[in-house]
């Protein structure tokens, strides 16, 4: 077993861009670590937070 780390920029970022490596991967056997370089408080509101939903908290629930 290694362990595998994947770098990306901000939460969500792996979903469009690794997460099938990363299943591949897990599915092996390997250990899997995500890691992200910011909190995404400068990504994108997605709609349904509204203008005052905390954005970094969402990003948090979606890295969990």
């Amino acid at each position: 077993m290694s362990t595998i780390v994947f770098l990306h920029a901000h939460p969500d970022d792996e979903t469009s861009q690794t997460a099938g490596m990363m299943a591949l991967a897990s599915r092996g056997g390997h250990r899997v670590v995500t890691v992200f370089a910011t909190d995404g408080d400068h990504g994108q509101r997605p709609d349904h937070l509204g203008p005052d939903g905390d954005l970094v908290d969402h990003r948090r629930g979606e890295a969990r």
